[in-house]
């Protein structure tokens, strides 16, 4: 398929963008700027991709060695059981790997399930919380 620009994606447009495709990959960053991710069938994806799905909450409480950190977040920590956040998939950050035979990528957001808005752990919802304090004071910002 001819390249798409990730930004025109939709949730219509998904099932022919992915037409190809039996797995996709659904990754986050975590506090150390990991990605931990997993792949998923594309049925899967395409039930979840406008709602969101559950993840486990312990990608903010794990370290980059696969141990728990000492002191746990409250959003992730043993006594709540590392409950699940809600990962919403970006569909405009849709890429392919190509070390990964080409699987199709897509970044998610993690929310509280309860408010639904961005958790503070959570790198790419800190951005977009602070992306929104400057609008919200008549400026911007632009990287690279």
């Amino acid at each position: 398929m001819a390249s798409q620009d990730p930004k025109s994606i939709t949730v219509e447009s998904l099932p022919q963008l992915l037409e190809n495709d039996t797995m996709v990959k659904l990754a986050g960053v975590d506090v150390d700027g990991i990605l931990r991710g997993k792949l998923v069938s594309k049925k899967k994806f395409l039930s979840i991709a406008a709602s969101g799905f559950g993840f486990c909450s312990v990608i903010f409480g794990w370290d980059m060695h696969d141990r728990t950190y000492i002191r746990e977040l409250k959003i992730s920590n043993a006594e709540n059981g590392y409950h699940d956040l809600l990962a919403i998939p970006d569909l405009s950050s849709f890429r392919r790997i190509p070390w990964e035979d080409n699987v199709p990528l897509f970044l998610v957001e993690f929310l509280d399930p309860n408010t639904q808005k961005p958790i503070c752990a959570c790198p790419r919802g800190l951005v977009k919380s602070q992306l929104e304090k400057l609008k919200g004071h008549g400026y911007g910002a632009l990287a690279g």
